[in-house]
């Protein structure tokens, strides 16, 4: 062996003992596919030695499967001509990763192909555990309940979004990459969010959280829990953030009605006691002096609900309210602190001041229309100008020149309720008009027949006159039904003069008459309403009333019955004495009132 051949050999050796140090499969292979090199990790991989190796093909070594992914690859890099990369799935779980290269002699002439190949199997299995990650991920992100958006936190834009933050915002997701965060936040929570970002970009938090407010393209607001974190995103070099979003529209709504229920009046919308007690703790400061209250009290309201119904009070007292916070500044707090009365906290009033208001409120009052109700409220205040006073103190002389001035007030507003209450039911029944008036005539003449004083014939004359009041609050169509009346008609029909009693008791100047009323449809027998009473319970002017009630009832045209004669009257009250009527009193009424009388 000469000098230059064993150089030759020596160069070989160091090539092989180069490529057998590598740790991936190195070979080379001829145009034909055959194996003429290769290094100990090929041989490792397929547990053959060299001399088993050189020399044959892919399909002689190999799966089937395998080697066709082999012989492919061969192919493309001899027909590019240029260095190729392969991924080979070896069909038993194993993936394969090679490097080809066309092999050329000194004349440049191809003479093989030359390569390396390495087992990728772990990296595949990695790959692919990151793509089902990224693929639920994704499923997460797009079907999550909670609306969740990357943020460049220097520009303010979005990155990405959900479609449930699209659908929170009243947005597409197409819109939202193309505004500013500000431009659809509510304008009072922007500075707050804007000072909890920049913390986060300067590092001095690592994550918060916090309600806001949005603003929907219509306008809507929507409140929203918001948890904000940093985010590393390859589409932006500025420092990003993570954006999760609840609606908590619903909550909000549902604690802002909590809130309102416990603070405010159900009936008139406006603040109740326990909302006056917080604010005048926090009201009564020096600051504030001076500080005035006003006390308003709704002047017969029983009388209005006995009347018209608790409807109608309860209409009044909201129409009330309302005229007051028309009528008072947007600091002033309006209470109702009972079923009528009213409170107005004044900071900064003085008693000047505090007339003023009281007189503007108590002028629109008298001026409110609503139906046939008679709007009157008494008023009193007290200013507290010495921070050494106590708001006790002025409560009571407030509620103290209220109740002063309840008592002129109240009385004659009272009479002109009544007077509004005959009113009203003569427009509801034009017949009871006429039967009111003649029913008090007969009861004034039977009161002389029997001997009572001028002033006592002159209280059952009223009480004659308006002993059917309390049909006011009975319906319209009810009284003028023509026909028999239904058992719960008639129940209701008969609960008249315990209606009349109400109202009139409410008045001083009727409170005597109102036992009368009360009594009107008592029977001696005992079989009258409302209470059944007997003979010597029952009051001599309700029997009174009772009898010119029904012969009036009897003589007169009802749309429900036929009108009788005298003569079939008198047969009638004949009849029914001692059982309906105190029998003395029938025999005194038809032998000195109507056989004495002709017109009656």
């Amino acid at each position: 062996m000469d000098k230059k051949e064993k150089e030759l050999n020596q160069m070989i050796a160091h090539f092989q003992a180069v490529i057998d140090a590598f740790p991936f499969d190195m070979w080379y292979k001829d145009l034909e596919g055959r194996y003429a090199l290769i290094n100990k990790s090929f041989e490792e991989y397929t547990k053959r030695p060299g001399n088993e190796i050189l020399g044959r093909k892919d399909h002689e070594l190999y799966p089937r499967a395998e080697a066709d992914s082999y012989m492919m690859s061969d192919l493309l890099t001899i027909a590019k001509k240029t260095f190729g990369y392969y991924e080979v799935d070896m069909h038993n779980g194993n993936f394969k990763e090679e490097f080809k290269s066309p092999c050329y002699d000194e004349n440049g002439k191809m003479i093989g192909t030359v390569g390396f190949n390495r087992d990728i199997t772990e990296r595949k299995i990695s790959e692919q555990a990151l793509k089902r990650s990224e693929a639920r991920f994704r499923a997460i992100y797009e079907n999550s309940q909670i609306g969740i958006g990357i943020y460049d936190s220097v520009t303010g834009k979005a990155i990405h979004v959900n479609q449930r933050m699209a659908q929170i915002m009243g947005r597409s997701v197409s819109d939202l990459l193309l505004l500013q965060w500000e431009e659809y936040t509510f304008s009072d929570d922007i500075d707050e969010n804007q000072h909890k970002v920049n913390l986060l970009n300067q590092g001095l938090v690592d994550s918060f959280t916090m309600d806001k407010r949005f603003v929907k393209p219509d306008k809507t607001i929507i409140w929203a829990n918001i948890i904000i974190t940093p985010f590393e995103a390859e589409e932006s070099l500025n420092p990003c953030h993570l954006c999760m979003v609840n609606d908590i529209t619903a909550q909000k709504q549902a604690e802002e009605e909590t809130v309102y229920l416990n603070y405010h009046d159900q009936l008139t919308g406006l603040y109740n006691r326990r909302f006056y007690d917080e604010e005048l703790k926090r009201l009564d400061t020096e600051r504030n002096l001076p500080i005035s209250l006003i006390m308003a009290d709704v002047n017969g309201l029983k009388l209005t609900n006995d009347a018209f119904g608790h409807l109608a009070g309860d209409q009044l007292l909201v129409k009330i309210g309302e005229i007051m916070k028309k009528e008072c500044r947007s600091d002033d707090i309006v209470a109702r602190i009972g079923g009528d009365e009213f409170i107005l906290l004044l900071p900064e009033t003085s008693a000047l001041e505090a007339e003023a208001i009281m007189k503007r409120i108590h002028d629109s009052i008298q001026k409110a229309k609503w139906g046939s109700l008679i709007f009157s409220v008494s008023f009193g205040f007290g200013t507290k100008i010495a921070a050494s006073e106590h708001m006790k103190k002025i409560y009571m002389l407030a509620e103290d020149r209220m109740y002063r001035e309840k008592l002129n007030e109240s009385r004659s507003m009272r009479y002109e309720t009544i007077r509004i209450i005959q009113e009203t039911l003569y427009q509801k029944n034009e017949m009871e008009q006429r039967h009111c008036e003649r029913v008090g005539e007969l009861c004034a003449i039977i009161g002389n027949v029997m001997g009572m004083s001028p002033s006592e014939v002159s209280e059952l004359e009223t009480a004659g006159l308006l002993h059917d009041i309390g049909k006011i609050g009975i319906d319209e169509n009810l009284l003028n039904k023509s026909g028999s009346l239904s058992k719960s008609e008639r129940e209701d029909m008969e609960r008249h003069p315990e209606i009349g009693y109400h109202i009139l008791s409410s008045v001083n100047e009727f409170a005597s008459i109102a036992e009368y009323v009360l009594c009107h449809h008592e029977r001696i027998d005992g079989k009258g309403y409302p209470r059944e009473l007997t003979d010597r319970d029952i009051p001599m002017q309700s029997k009174i009333i009772s009898i010119a009630d029904a012969y009036d009832a009897m003589t007169s045209h009802r749309a429900y019955k036929n009108t009788r004669t005298k003569a079939q009257a008198i047969e009638e009250i004949l009849q029914n004495a001692g059982t309906q009527f105190d029998s003395d009193l029938a025999t005194a009424f038809i032998e000195k009132v109507l056989k004495q009388q002709k017109d009656i």
